[in-house]
């Protein structure tokens, strides 16, 4: 992370102050803003401007705010990022951000840091002997035993997000039981916090670790979670494995 986005960091879960040059139904070139659009007054940026921000969560034009800070957009691919505010209390995961800017961030290759981090997950299982085991995955980059999951994208359900990352982490199809999931949060250091949404899916065949990412797998008893994943991620399996049918 380099010095621009290191600062812009910093800066996640304060209120700043933002005028409005760019209102809902500016009309820039082909763009027109579906979304209120200034800057911060006296911060300059890596295109030697003052710094852009997105706004969100206001519907009707207006020429100045202040809100809270809820994410940032890192352009790979430009001399600047972009911030990314809302109403204090009003919350955006990655994915909603990412669909919000869209209209613009289209043209470039960019990312989010968020405030708020969504994911979605799966407790895959299977019959195994007359019993159910459940597949437990082992993260390169935690270095712990979890649940296949990963960042909601944009315009993604939360059940698409779980079926996208069990795929991707292992290779597997799930028939999910999306009339049934279990929640964990926690907070996240320096500033923000994470919430995680899990499914039940019924998997068949042979699990393949993501190169890179996943490390290894193993199926393990409802009694041998304990063993190996973080007690909040634990209570969220018995909460789905209670859902299932005999």
């Amino acid at each position: 992370m380099d010095a621009r986005t290191q600062a812009l960091r910093a800066l996640l879960g304060t209120t700043i102050h933002a005028e409005v040059d760019r209102p809902v139904g500016y009309l820039h070139g082909d763009i027109r803003y579906p979304i209120n659009y200034g800057y911060l007054p006296g911060m300059l940026a890596g295109d030697g401007e003052e710094q852009d921000v997105y706004i969100l969560g206001i519907d009707q034009p207006v020429s100045s705010f202040d809100g809270q800070v809820v994410g940032i957009i890192c352009r790979r691919n430009d001399c600047e990022d972009k911030l990314v505010v809302a109403p204090r209390g009003m919350a955006f995961h990655q994915g909603q951000i990412a669909e919000m800017v869209h209209f613009q961030e289209q043209y470039f290759d960019s990312y989010v840091i968020p405030l708020f981090h969504k994911s979605c997950g799966v407790l895959p299982w299977r019959e195994s002997d007359g019993q159910r085991e459940f597949l437990i995955v082992f993260e390169q980059y935690s270095q712990c035993w979890s649940l296949p999951k990963g960042h909601m994208e944009a315009r993604e359900t939360e059940a698409e997000t779980a079926l996208r990352e069990l795929w991707e982490e292992t290779g597997l199809i799930a028939q999910l039981d999306t009339a049934h999931s279990a929640t964990i949060e926690y907070p996240l250091r320096p500033a923000g916090h994470k919430q995680v949404v899990f499914f039940a899916g019924k998997v068949e065949g042979t699990p393949t670790p993501r190169p890179g990412e996943i490390e290894r797998f193993r199926w393990v008893t409802e009694s041998q979670l304990q063993d190996y994943l973080f007690p909040d991620t634990v209570n969220a399996c018995r909460q789905l494995i209670a859902t299932l049918q005999p």
